[in-house]
């Protein structure tokens, strides 16, 4: 990797570190080299954030990295000096046309020696591919050789502990985010509808440095038995309804997923009883996010906390989540996963519900270490509901 990048978001140390676990992970399941085509996956093994790769469907963004070499990255023509100022990647190939990419990429992994190797691919669980079916397979049947097999227990361990400063990342963003709902709560009225209200949240998340939306839900009043209409729409804020926000936002490429909720007004005592009632909730869970426990532990406190309530869950199968280049992504906080927390994991974990009083949800972002979670979200979400005046 000699490449000296003017612009990266990370030190060639910590590539250096991706790519060995990378390796050490395709040495244990069998794997020869990674194929990989999905933008943040891409991103996360390159370094080369692209605006035009999640976009652009007809052009190919690839990396490839072989078990025992450097990586190898596919682009566009006019990405290199972005590719070449951002990563440190010197074996940067090009595709000049719209047409002909399956026989590009398959000379590509010939030139590589990888024509009779086993290849990873993003076929498996939460993984998407970022080409289309029919290209992937016109490769596969020009490699007859090879072998296609299912990358994503590489890709899904490689990306789930994070460094100190993807950690650093994900924490600014929280705050971006945190902040700026702080601040809309204050400036909002009844009367107000849910779009104008999500116009001035987007424009402050954005005036406090968020460089994207991967999220953004502005929610009020009482909530349907069919589910929860998350996107803004035209209608009314009014009083004595709930209001809640739900934003994920990036920084440098790494992600946020924060919730608030608010009564318009002063709240019912049954409003009052019930979020004081969920965030005891939540405060229990947040305190299993700890090395040694499991989601299973967290799942263990919702299950007993409904039980005493004579609740049930809204059925989405899970009450949290990891966070890092996605919102939501692996490992969920659910009962099926048999993961084990590790220092370095990031969760947003927010057990949430939808009924007459409206959507009510706290949600907040935690590192684990070695000790007590570390919260990264500033400020955390109030022990008491938040009141909007009416």
């Amino acid at each position: 990797m000699p490449a000296t990048p003017e612009f990266p978001d990370f030190p060639k140390e910590e590539f250096e570190q991706r790519y060995s676990r990378a390796r050490s992970l395709m040495s244990e399941h069998n794997i020869d080299a990674l194929l990989v085509t999905e933008k943040l996956n891409y991103g996360y093994l390159s370094g080369h954030r692209s605006c035009q790769n999640p976009i652009d469907k007809i052009r190919s963004y690839m990396l490839i990295l072989p078990k025992d070499s450097d990586p190898t990255l596919i682009t566009m023509p006019f990405e290199v000096a972005q590719v070449e100022q951002t990563t440190y990647i010197s074996d940067i190939r090009t595709i000049g046309g719209l047409t002909g990419h399956p026989d590009f990429i398959t000379d590509t992994l010939k030139s590589l020696g990888l024509q009779n190797a086993r290849i990873g691919a993003e076929l498996g669980r939460e993984q998407y591919l970022g080409t289309n079916y029919l290209a992937l397979q016109e490769i596969m049947n020009n490699l007859p050789g090879a072998e296609f097999v299912d990358a994503s227990p590489v890709l899904l361990n490689l990306r789930v502990v994070k460094s100190p400063r993807e950690i650093e990342y994900i924490r600014r963003a929280a705050q971006i985010s945190a902040q700026s709902q702080k601040e809309i709560f204050a400036e909002v009225r009844a009367g107000m509808t849910e779009n104008e209200i999500a116009t001035k949240l987007r424009t402050r998340l954005f005036e406090k440095g968020a460089e994207d939306l991967t999220l953004l839900c502005v929610v009020s009043g009482a909530t349907p038995s069919t589910g929860i209409t998350l996107l803004p729409t035209d209608r009314v804020v009014k009083k004595g309804e709930t209001l809640g926000f739900d934003v994920g936002v990036t920084y440098r490429g790494y992600c946020c997923d924060n919730a608030r909720t608010a009564s318009v007004g002063k709240p019912s005592e049954e409003l009052a009883e019930f979020y004081d009632w969920m965030m005891t909730l939540r405060y229990e869970c947040d305190s299993k996010l700890r090395v040694g426990s499991a989601p299973r532990d967290v799942i263990a406190v919702v299950d007993k906390h409904l039980q005493q309530r004579g609740l049930k869950t809204m059925g989405v199968g899970r009450v949290g989540h990891g966070v890092g280049v996605e919102t939501t992504e692996y490992p969920s906080l659910a009962a099926f996963e048999e993961v084990p927390f590790q220092k370095g994991m990031v969760f947003a974990c927010n057990p949430n519900f939808a009924n007459h009083l409206g959507f009510l949800n706290a949600e907040d972002n935690w590192a684990i270490t070695d000790d007590e979670p570390d919260l990264l979200t500033d400020p955390i979400a109030t022990p008491e509901l938040l009141i909007v005046s009416d």
